[in-house]
């Protein structure tokens, strides 16, 4: 019956109908096209340039990027803290600190720091005019060098920023819970008057 007045159907309806004839004729060819396309994207985020692509989108978007130097930076300050603490060397630290934190942007800085400690510049110069760092983080760094408390400082501010992430984790579920629903509300909305609209026009067309 809707064959017979397909001319007079929605577009989205006959979109909606296009796509199920698709799915039917070609379901196998789709999933191994899905297949595909899944491990071969598995396999290119693995790889060095991949990793660093989704380093770079992680330091890049406007919100997520506020979360993931938050994560970061309590996880470097964290090890470092314990690492110092326990009379851990602070090259080694910071090797420790690449270990933890999978972001290849974010492990390039900790080379690059590491590089400035072995070169005798000190923790707070390898930190300084980064835009991963807060610049509360680079003071209070400079500060517990030059007062000789680095692994106590360095433990506060993991603390800090550990509140800092959950209050920004919280922030972000707060956000993201009303575009998710708008989102759905509009693909079951687009489903519902694609079914819906049909038999209104189907009724008119048997009267």
């Amino acid at each position: 019956m809707f064959t017979a007045i397909h001319d007079q159907l929605p577009i989205t309806t006959r979109v909606l109908m296009g796509a199920s004839d698709e799915l039917r004729r070609h379901w196998l060819a789709i999933v191994a096209v899905v297949a595909t396309t899944a491990l071969a994207l598995t396999y290119g985020l693995r790889s060095t340039a991949g990793r660093a692509a989704i380093g770079r989108l992680q330091m890049g978007l406007p919100i997520v990027r506020e979360i993931f130097i938050r994560l970061y930076l309590t996880q470097t300050l964290r090890v470092m803290g314990l690492s110092l603490t326990h009379g851990v060397p602070l090259t080694d630290a910071l090797a420790a600190c690449r270990d933890v934190v999978r972001n290849e942007i974010y492990r390039r800085l900790l080379r690059h720091v590491e590089r400035q400690v072995q070169e005798g510049s000190g923790l707070a110069s390898g930190f300084q005019d980064s835009p991963y760092i807060p610049r509360l983080a680079q003071q209070m760094i400079t500060t517990g060098e030059e007062t000789g408390s680095l692994p106590r400082t360095l433990a506060r501010l993991a603390d800090h920023y550990e509140v800092e992430l959950q209050r920004k984790l919280e922030t972000f579920s707060r956000l993201a819970e009303p575009v998710m629903l708008l989102i759905m509300g509009v693909v079951v909305g687009l489903v519902v008057s694609s079914l819906i609209l049909p038999i209104f026009k189907l009724s008119r067309a048997v009267s």
